[in-house]
């Protein structure tokens, strides 16, 4: 049976008054007290009693449930939902349930609903952030191959290059290109050239590291960050991979195989490396772009030079990494190439910024020349 407070209260003064009149009774009736004088002296000494020992009969009145609802109230700030409560059985009239039993079920019914509430929260929370990762993912990601798009492969090797000039470690950058894809498109149709070019994303895939990047940068072209990498670790990777591209044959939806050739141009970049190529062309030169372009015109080489083949820009440009071949040799180059693909290098944006400033080096030197002619 539950007592409310009051009824506690009343309990406890009434305990206090009898152990009172037991203590103090007989004492006073053996002084032989007036009766008058009697009541007086048991009522002042009864008061210090119910003064004195009512705090002992608190944890039994309200105390410890307080408590029990404190370190509940503690717990549920601090996000446990299971600090232990002891809650009596409810009684038929709850109108007789003691008042702090009753906040105690109050309290636990409280907790119920804001754990049930919190663990909506935390559920949604883990969907939310399993979408934003697959939608992060789905931006970052060509659909075709798997590989990363190019969007993330700019962002990476500027992340590389940053990384490369802080800790002095070089890393490599590798442009793949399919060769004669055109013909493969013309031959079996679009739904063949993306089967190639989703089984070459597997075999990049299968064979870099897990702190390579390999992305897809349009078309038949891809590339490759090789993190901590030297130029002949990284040819020697290149060389299996260019042979296993070699040995594989693609099944196409017609049953058909096809084997199919690569062109892959690199370079490695270091902070030394890439100081060198800002002098020499000036500020801005030091970037990802200028990365890209040395793998570019690597790749570049191999398409003039009969294609399925590796080239490293360091061994184009030996020494201080300037092109030591004659304009009349890389004219001479450019015409060997079919004629999609002169069109195809000429609208390339790196080669066309080169071009670019080629022209502007050769207008100011001829204006100059013609200043040193003018008679004065």
């Amino acid at each position: 049976m539950q007592l409310r407070l009051i009824n506690r209260v009343r309990l406890s003064v009434f305990v206090i008054l009898l152990l009172g009149y037991a203590a103090f009774g007989p004492l006073l009736f053996g002084l032989h007290i007036v009766h008058l004088e009697f009541l007086g002296i048991f009522t002042l000494l009864n008061l210090v009693a119910i003064y004195a020992l009512l705090p002992f009969f608190m944890p039994w009145i309200a105390e410890r449930d307080i408590r029990e609802i404190q370190s509940v109230l503690t717990g549920l700030k601090q996000g446990n939902f299971r600090v232990p409560i002891k809650i009596a059985p409810e009684p038929h009239d709850p109108d007789d349930e003691n008042e702090l039993n009753r906040l105690k079920r109050d309290i636990e019914r409280m907790r119920a609903g804001i754990r049930t509430r919190e663990e909506m929260v935390h559920r949604q929370s883990e969907r939310i952030l399993s979408l934003n990762e697959s939608l992060r993912r789905e931006a970052i990601t060509d659909r075709l191959t798997g590989l990363y798009n190019s969007r993330h492969f700019w962002e990476r090797l500027d992340a590389s290059l940053a990384y490369s000039r802080r800790h002095g470690t070089p890393f490599a950058v590798v442009i793949l290109d399919i060769d004669f894809f055109k013909k493969v498109n013309d031959t079996h149709g679009h739904l063949g050239g993306d089967r190639v070019l989703a089984r070459l994303g597997a075999l990049l895939r299968e064979h870099a590291r897990e702190t390579d990047l390999a992305a897809r940068l349009g078309g038949e072209e891809f590339a490759l960050i090789l993190p901590a990498t030297t130029k002949a670790d990284t040819g020697a990777f290149l060389r299996r991979l260019r042979e296993r591209l070699h040995d594989t044959e693609i099944l196409l939806d017609d049953g058909r195989g096809l084997r199919i050739t690569a062109s892959m141009g690199y370079t490695i970049a270091s902070d030394r490396e890439l100081a060198t190529g800002a002098e020499r062309q000036g500020a801005g030169a030091s970037s990802g772009q200028e990365i890209l372009r040395r793998a570019d015109e690597a790749l570049y080489w191999v398409k003039r030079n009969g294609r399925d083949a590796v080239m490293a820009w360091e061994d184009l440009n030996p020494g201080e990494g300037t092109r030591d071949e004659p304009a009349a040799e890389q004219a001479a180059g450019r015409a060997e190439l079919p004629a999609e693909r002169q069109t195809e290098s000429q609208s390339h944006p790196l080669i066309q910024a080169a071009a670019a400033a080629a022209a502007i080096t050769h207008q100011a030197s001829m204006q100059r020349s013609v200043s040193n002619e003018t008679p004065q």
